[in-house]
């Protein structure tokens, strides 16, 4: 029976669905163009040839090379690429380091040991070609395990809070009776149920909403046990029977849904894919000419006298005419063919703008250096410059994807008891993720380099005004751990708060235990030397005068 609140919720659905539509008309000539695996406004049948409207296969080859070069540098295979960290008024308690260093290195095991690098690799061409990119975070219990699953693009609507931020989304996806059936029985709908009567019918598609969105009356206060006092509400509806299927809940949204950038009252994002289609359309218009400018010069169109030749004009190698009288045949004004250098320069630099559009220099900072002159330092600043050009997308990335997926994964491992527990000192204290791979080291190279030219400048003015006390202004407890995370150092080398003020009172009692032997010896010498006449300045002398 239909019910109001699955109305409700479709008629929402189709008003987004709607308004999304110049979206997907777009997305759609993109994926034509670019990425021809998508179905948005058509559906593709197995086997078929999806490649067919591709002219020119460069800006599909820059997109799956930088996919490849991204998640290099943002997520590198088998290495740690983040660190789990809280305020640093709780960071400084040694037995909640060691924790989360503990967590770091199994979340980072886990992590690497599910799918989610294939997943992440999908969620990256959807970003970088479309611009939203989606990816679900779940805990498998038959798997025991992490688990991710990606949303294709055109299969879902985003729904934004005020500050533009991702507060939820609905995505349609279907079903066939049977699998239906087997996943929800009876709450199926009445259609899914009457199909499951008859074998012919048991395999008829059905399509389903999946809504989440922040729940509107969530109470902090009450027991989270159960599903419906969740922050984030969920909801199954099948859309034929009108029919809310089922209804739950998550205590983190379980699905984070980035965009490569997000121009002004376009909250489903644009990519680089979308926005360079008027140059891949210029692209593939060039590559067609250069390919009949190149066949014109390598098989020239040619003319023949008029019963001068015998049968056909033969252009194969080898080909033996007959001729009446030389010259016959012979290949037209080459002015015809077009000029193929000209053709080929302007391809050339038409390509160049789709390379330097998907960073290719960034990912292959090499490629184009000329001669030998290929020093170290200049590969070293060479890369380190160009990985710099990354950071204002992959902040969205961070943000709005990667970090919220980081946090839900921790909080699932923890929550299914797949890692030590937390200790005692962390209940309630909230964490949070610090990227420490290539790319996030290359962006905070800039400071590490500022800190040290820094303290240059301040080794240079107290040496000129050594009585200003210049080094007090350096806060080296705070300063000295920050750059060893800047530099990627392991958190497991930095010393805790408690190992460095361990060392320090070491230093003092020792320093001061000197202080006593020397004291000791001095007041030796002064006994010994009061027998006679100290000497003048003797420690006997000093003591003597003491006493007096």
């Amino acid at each position: 029976m239909p019910d109001k609140k699955a109305k409700e919720r479709i008629a929402e659905y189709n008003l987004l669905l709607g308004k999304q539509a110049n979206s997907r008309s777009l997305w759609q000539r993109t994926g034509d163009k670019m990425w021809p695996y998508v179905q948005i406004d058509s559906e593709y049948t197995i086997g078929t040839d999806r490649t067919k409207e591709i002219q020119d296969t460069t800006p599909m080859l820059d997109m799956l090379d930088m996919v490849s070069g991204f998640l290099q540098v943002l997520i590198p295979s088998g290495q740690t690429f983040f660190e789990i960290k809280v305020s640093e008024r709780h960071s400084r308690d040694d037995r909640i380091q060691r924790y989360l260093s503990y967590l770091t290195e199994a979340a980072h095991v886990k992590l690497f040991a599910s799918n989610f690098m294939i997943k992440m690799a999908k969620v990256l061409i959807s970003m970088i070609t479309f611009g939203p990119g989606c990816i679900f975070t779940e805990w498998k219990r038959e798997k025991k395990g992490l688990n991710y699953k990606t949303s294709n693009i055109g299969s879902y609507v985003i729904i934004e809070d005020d500050s533009e931020n991702v507060i939820g989304s609905i995505h349609k996806f279907k079903l066939t009776a049977q699998q239906a059936f087997k996943l929800y029985g009876d709450k199926a709908g009445e259609k899914v149920i009457k199909a499951m009567e008859k074998t012919k019918t048991m395999h008829d598609e059905f399509w389903f909403l999946y809504r989440v969105m922040p729940r509107e009356e969530f109470d902090p206060f009450l027991s989270r046990q159960s599903n419906m006092n969740m922050p984030y509400d969920a909801c199954v509806i099948q859309i034929k029977d009108e029919h809310t299927v089922e209804e739950g809940g998550f205590p983190e949204n379980p699905y984070a849904i980035g965009r490569w950038m997000r121009p002004e009252y376009e909250k489903d994002g644009r990519g680089i894919g979308t926005e360079m289609l008027p140059q891949i359309d210029v692209l593939f218009e060039m590559t067609k000419s250069f390919k009949e400018v190149g066949n014109k010069w390598a098989n020239p169109p040619r003319q023949a006298k008029v019963d001068g030749v015998e049968g056909k004009v033969k252009t194969m190698p080898g080909g033996l005419n007959w001729v009446t009288e030389i010259d016959n045949i012979r290949a037209m004004d080459s002015g015809m063919n077009g000029s193929y250098p000209i053709t080929e320069k302007s391809l050339e630099r038409q390509t160049a703008i789709i390379d330097r559009a998907f960073f290719k220099q960034a990912f292959d900072p090499l490629a184009d250096l000329k001669g030998d002159r290929r020093t170290t330092l200049e590969i070293q600043e060479r890369i380190r410059g160009t990985l710099k050009k990354l950071g204002p997308p992959v902040g969205r990335l961070w943000l709005e994807l990667l970090t919220k997926t980081l946090e839900r994964s921790v909080l699932e491992l923890i929550r299914n008891r797949d890692v030590e527990q937390p200790p005692a000192e962390l209940t309630g204290i909230g964490f949070g993720i610090e990227y420490v791979g290539p790319l996030a080291l290359a962006l905070k190279s800039e400071q590490a380099r500022g800190f040290q030219e820094w303290l240059s400048f301040v080794g240079q003015a107290h040496t000129q005004f050594p009585e200003q006390h210049i080094p007090d202004n350096i806060d080296f407890d705070d300063a000295i751990p920050r750059m060893g995370r800047t530099f990627g150092v392991n958190i497991e080398d930095l010393a805790t708060v408690e190992e460095r003020n361990a060392k320090r009172q070491a230093r003092a009692k020792e320093l001061q235990q000197q202080k006593i032997m020397m004291a000791a010896q001095a007041a030796g010498k002064a006994y010994k030397d009061a027998s006679g006449s100290p000497e003048e300045g003797s420690p006997a002398e000093a003591v003597m005068a003491g006493e007096g």
